[in-house]
C-alpha cells in the first residue's frame, strides 16, 4: 500500500471512530455532520471526501460495529477450554453484554428503528456472513464429541440464529434482553440434542 492509501484508509478510520464518539455522546439523532469533522479535527470538506451523507457515516460505523462483534464472537469461541455447550453460552453472554453497552446503545436503537431498514439490513449483510460459519463449526464440533444430536449442522445453525433474530422481531425492549438471550439459549440447547 502506498502511503497515499494509507493515509486514506486512516482519515476514513478516523471519521468514523469520532462519528461513533460523537454519536454515543449526543445521540444518532442529534448527530450532525459537523459535530463529526469537529469531533475528527478535519474540515467539513473532508468529510464529503469519504462520505456523501451523515447516513453513509452511519453505515460505516454499522459496520465497524459488526466487525468488532464478530471479532469479539470468534475469540470467544475459539477458547479450546469451552464445550460446544459452554460455547453457545459465550455466545449468548457476548450478545447480552453488547446488548448491555450503553457506547452502542444508541446506534443499537438507531438501527433498529422501522424507517432505518435499510441500515439493518446492512448490518445483518456484515454480520450474519462471519457468524453462521462460526455457530455452524460450534455444532459441527458438538455433534463430533456427541454433545449434540443433529442431522443437518448448516440448518442447525440457521435455526439457532433465527430464534435468536426472533427476539429482536418480537420489539423485546433492551433492558429485557439478557433474559430472553438467556431462555433462547437454553431452547437452542435443547433442540441441538444437549446433553
Amino acid at each position: 500500500m502506498s502511503p497515499r492509501t494509507v493515509d486514506r484508509a486512516a482519515r476514513r478510520a478516523g471519521l468514523v471512530a469520532a462519528a461513533k464518539r460523537t454519536f454515543t455522546e449526543r445521540g444518532v439523532a442529534a448527530t450532525s455532520v459537523a459535530d463529526i469533522v469537529r469531533a475528527a479535527g478535519v474540515a467539513q470538506g473532508t468529510f464529503y471526501l469519504y462520505f456523501e451523507t451523515k447516513d453513509d457515516v452511519i453505515l460505516a460505523v454499522v459496520e465497524d460495529i459488526a466487525k468488532q462483534i464478530l471479532a469479539a464472537i470468534s475469540a470467544d469461541l475459539s477458547r479450546p477450554d469451552l464445550s460446544p455447550a459452554g460455547q453457545l453460552g459465550a455466545f449468548s453472554r457476548i450478545l447480552t453484554s453488547l446488548s448491555q453497552d450503553s457506547s452502542l446503545a444508541d446506534v443499537a436503537d438507531f438501527i433498529h428503528r422501522p424507517e432505518n431498514q435499510r441500515l439493518h439490513d446492512r448490518f445483518a449483510e456484515h454480520f450474519l456472513p462471519g457468524l453462521v460459519p462460526l455457530i455452524e463449526r460450534t455444532i459441527a464440533d458438538g455433534v463430533a464429541d456427541g454433545s449434540f444430536d443433529v442431522p443437518d449442522v448448516h440448518a442447525a445453525a440457521w435455526f439457532i440464529l433465527g430464534g435468536l433474530r426472533s427476539i429482536e422481531l418480537a420489539g423485546t425492549p433492551m433492558e429485557d434482553m439478557p433474559a430472553a438471550l438467556d431462555a433462547a439459549s437454553r431452547l437452542a440447547l435443547r433442540a441441538l440434542g444437549a446433553r
